[in-house]
């Protein structure tokens, strides 16, 4: 559309250009023949000039259609490959793009998926574990303003990530299910899950948690079986039906040698059984032997020394010594942890020795407590002196970093007692519980630990654990939570803090079914994270021998490497950091087992559940027809007509300079053979 002030502009030029020619060539001229064609000329050259120089332009509306997006997401993990439906799903991704009328309705993208989405057109069933949830959410991201439904071509396995079927309700594109499986259900006995610490103690007993599942119609006995080497140390019948299906076993397991040691767990599969792939499971448990003596001082009789020692004696591998003052100077046991409870002008000579030996120290304070002694005898914190008594409840600091104290919650555990009183402290800490008064949260520390050269120290500012055993007991019939919960604080103070600048976090037991990574952080001199130092790792394969070496990729805040190549075996490992100026070494085991293995029927009903929260329909892989039938008729996925307003130029500027330039030597050309020039 051009604006009334361009008509005007355009009118204006004409008449300016008329004009000139005119007068140029009529004005007082003899009006013949020449003379009106030079006056055309003129008038064209004028009047194009001032177009250019104008250079009008108009509004134009450009009417685009824009077709519907189709999402191909095809599951490429191994469990496809596994159930021998690989060609299936290569031969229905074949008629979906084949079909002209889903191309003329469509524009059809295709994605495959594993672990994480991929745009690409290759499949070769390789990813060792699926996300359905992750794909899908990624292709909604990508389509977030499009209309854009997606088709899934997937057994519904999915080995990671959140429940798609629930996740489901919040999906804003429709996704058909097309199911890589049938509906007939096979029969079979599969080993679940087994949970098992990754840690145990020399001469005790571990437990294992073993979850057995079975599909079936009829009833049958089977046997579960735990090796260590050829030595069976665990034998159990069980009986499963329709009715019960699955079971759980906890055995216990004794450890007889140090180090890291591989069971076995073998489920007896049933005959004819088509998947026996999940009947065996690999578990890996590096052996400890750590005797430790912590020595607990104290001058009074109170519930919480009684109540700390059992505690810190469920673990066997610890022995507390109660000890008076002068029993504790007296003593030439070599103690990893000092506990003082309460301390007064007594515990001076403790003290002097306890720097001396530069032991590990957990104070616990309490109304009974010297606080001017205390706050004397060493500057790392000060506790204002009162004479009033004050209680307090704990909340615990989700962004303690010593150790993981997440699982832990004290608010509602009866009140700690201790003195009125501001706490300074004077050096740098992490709290580990919060003060709190009748509910309400504070910011002043009632638990805190700080590291002090080359000793780890706690203290706790009041008195009355005892009864959060009592409660732990109230609540769950045991003592576990405390106990647990005591037993983390131990080890962290029972540890000497070495003068290592360089910190590893790797998992010694890898299952296959998650990836692998070590990490390490590395410091300067001034305990800073140092991101520019040279860290390479090399792993040596306690089998075979054979040694590979990689660099280690910094990020933000630590060095990474990701070992998921590497084969089911015992590895040897040793990071440097700067060629030689600090190390360190360790051993995984990574244990043969495929999670994309373990399916045997495709997961039929959380598919049913993706469909009806999306309101689709679900197809089976023999159905493609079908599907591709109910898509070019479904009239939620059409077509938009897209305006845009778009401005054009009224003229070719190409075009009009050679006009003028035609113009111009023409009447040039005139006037030169009239001898006008």
């Amino acid at each position: 559309m051009i604006t009334i002030q361009t008509i005007l502009y355009i009118l204006g030029s004409g008449i300016l250009a008329l004009f000139v020619a005119l007068f140029q060539y009529i004005y007082k001229m003899k009006q013949n023949c020449m003379n009106w064609s030079l006056a055309t000329l003129r008038f064209i050259t004028v009047f194009s000039l001032l177009l250019l120089i104008i250079n009008p332009k108009f509004d134009k509306n450009v009417i685009k259609e824009l077709k519907p997006t189709l999402v191909v997401a095809i599951d490429n993990s191994q469990s496809i490959r596994y159930l021998n439906k690989d060609s299936l799903s290569r031969l229905a991704i074949e008629s979906i793009l084949g079909n002209s009328e889903l191309s003329e309705k469509y524009i059809i993208k295709t994605y495959s998926f594993g672990k994480k989405l991929n745009q690409n057109d290759s499949l070769n069933f390789n990813e060792k574990q699926t996300n359905i949830t992750k794909a899908i959410q990624d292709i909604e991201s990508i389509y977030e303003s499009q209309i854009a439904p997606i088709v899934l071509i997937s057994d519904g396995n999915q080995t990671i990530g959140t429940n798609y079927g629930y996740a489901s309700k919040a999906f804003k594109q429709a996704v058909f299910p097309l199911i890589l499986g049938d509906s007939i259900f096979n029969t079979d006995l599969k080993l679940q899950q087994i949970n098992v610490n990754k840690y145990a103690y020399l001469n005790n007993k571990f437990p294992v948690e073993i979850f057995c599942s079975y599909s079936g119609n009829k009833t049958l006995l089977t046997e579960l079986t735990i090796l260590s080497g050829n030595e069976i140390i665990h034998k159990e019948r069980l009986e499963f039906s329709p009715e019960v299906n699955s079971r759980i076993i906890t055995p216990l397991i004794k450890t007889t040698k140090v180090g890291q040691q591989t069971y076995q767990v073998y489920l007896k599969p049933i005959e004819n059984e088509k998947n026996k792939v999940n009947n065996l499971k690999y578990i890996s448990v590096e052996t400890i032997d750590e005797f430790s003596k912590v020595a607990l001082i104290s001058t009074m009789s109170h519930p919480d020394i009684g109540a700390l020692k059992t505690s810190i004696e469920t673990n066997k591998q610890r022995l507390v010594d109660i000890l008076k003052p002068e029993e504790f100077i007296a003593s030439k046991e070599s103690y990893g942890l000092v506990i003082l409870y309460q301390p007064n002008t007594e515990f001076k000579e403790v003290f002097e020795r306890t720097n001396k030996m530069n032991n590990n120290i957990f104070i616990i304070g309490g109304v009974s407590t010297q606080w001017r002694f205390l706050n004397e005898i060493q500057s790392d914190f000060y506790q204002e002196v009162t004479v009033q008594n004050e209680s307090f409840q704990g909340k615990i600091n989700l962004d303690f970093m010593n150790f993981n104290s997440s699982d832990y919650r004290f608010t509602s555990h009866p009140p700690l007692t201790t003195k009125f009183g501001q706490v300074t402290i004077n050096t740098q800490y992490e709290t580990l519980l919060y003060k709190s008064i009748n509910g309400i949260s504070t910011n002043d520390p009632l638990w805190f630990t700080y590291e002090n050269n080359t000793t780890r120290n706690s203290v706790l500012l009041a008195e009355n654990l005892w009864k959060w055993r009592m409660y732990s007991f109230q609540q769950n019939l045991n003592f576990v939570t405390f106990d647990s919960f005591i037993a983390k604080v131990i080890q962290y103070l029972d540890v000497k803090n070495l003068d290592n600048r360089l910190i590893v976090d790797y998992q010694t037991i890898y299952d296959g079914g998650q990836d692998l990574e070590i990490s390490a952080q590395y410091f300067n001199k001034n305990y800073e994270l140092d991101s520019n130092a040279d860290i390479g790792i090399t792993f040596q394969n306690n089998e075979t021998g054979r040694q590979f070496e990689f660099p280690m990729i910094t990020d933000s805040y630590s060095y990474k490497l990701d070992l998921g190549v590497l084969d089911a075996g015992s590895y040897s490992f040793e990071i440097k950091v700067n060629k030689e100026s600090h190390r360190e070494s360790g051993t995984i085991e990574i244990l043969k087992f495929n999670i994309e293995q373990q399916f045997l029927n495709a997961d039929i009903n959380q598919l049913k559940q993706l469909s009806a929260n999306t309101n689709t329909t679900i197809y089976f892989d023999t159905q493609v027809n079908q599907l591709i039938e109910q898509l070019t008729s479904e009239n939620r996925f059409y077509s938009i007509q897209k305006i845009t307003k778009k401005s054009v130029y009224l003229i070719n500027i190409s075009f009009m300079l050679f006009l003028l330039f035609s113009t111009l030597t023409t009447e040039w050309l005139i006037r030169k053979y009239n001898g006008l020039i």
